[in-house]
């Protein structure tokens, strides 16, 4: 059998983006439509891979300059064109001079979770399947979360992210494992939607208790 176990709240405690955008002075809704401002996607462009992270804050240091070069009347359409909320003050915005991503990210592991990892592999191939970015796949590396696995599969180095199906798909080829023979769980729904469509096992993730007590019948 083949186990995909998704990283952030699952493995270890999920990146508290809330925290970033604080310092941002702006909310997580806001900071990713800005991402998506005009021609730019520079979020699932850097969890993709296709950009750095120096790369990822250059644009977006780029965009909020941009912005705050109109008059505030222009600004204002903006923020009624992009839905943004009507208290954000770009003018508060500074720029972005250190990795946020880093300095705002400290995994933690769930131990319940590493432990049913460490049974499944004595009779089953593990896996992880993440969205990830470059600073937190660095910081991952550094701390050992991705030790436990037999191999992982995070969306900056295979260029695919979850919800979409070819996520899944390119781990199960490179696995030369069928559906029917796998098994995943994450604690976003729609990722466990989108790899039922292909008819592999899901869990959706709530607790490190609730998912020992359905896997551990495999151990």
């Amino acid at each position: 059998m083949l186990f995909i176990f998704d990283m952030g709240g699952v493995v270890t405690n999920t990146f508290e983006m809330e925290s970033l955008c604080k310092d941002l002075n702006l909310t997580s809704k806001d900071f990713y439509k800005i991402c998506k401002y005009k021609n730019f996607n520079i979020w699932e462009d850097y969890q993709l891979g296709n950009i750095c992270t120096n790369d990822f804050w250059a644009t977006f240091n780029k965009i909020i300059k941009e912005i705050k070069k109109l008059s505030l009347k222009k600004q204002k359409k903006v923020i009624q064109n992009y839905d943004f909320s009507q208290t954000l003050d770009f003018s508060k915005i500074s720029e972005v001079t250190t990795d946020l991503f880093r300095m705002h990210f400290h995994p933690s592991r769930k131990k319940l979770t590493v432990e049913l990892i460490e049974k499944l592999k004595e009779k089953h191939r593990v896996v992880c399947g993440t969205n990830t970015i470059q600073s937190h796949w660095e910081n991952h590396l550094e701390c050992g979360d991705y030790a436990f696995f037999n191999q992982t599969y995070p969306s900056n180095k295979i260029a695919k992210i979850k919800p979409n199906v070819d996520f899944f798909e390119t781990i199960l080829k490179a696995e030369n494992y069928s559906p029917e023979d796998a098994f995943f769980t994450d604690d976003k729904i729609e990722n466990c939607e989108a790899a039922a469509k292909l008819g592999i096992k899901v869990h959706h993730f709530t607790s490190e208790e609730k998912l020992f007590e359905e896997w551990s019948k495999y151990i």
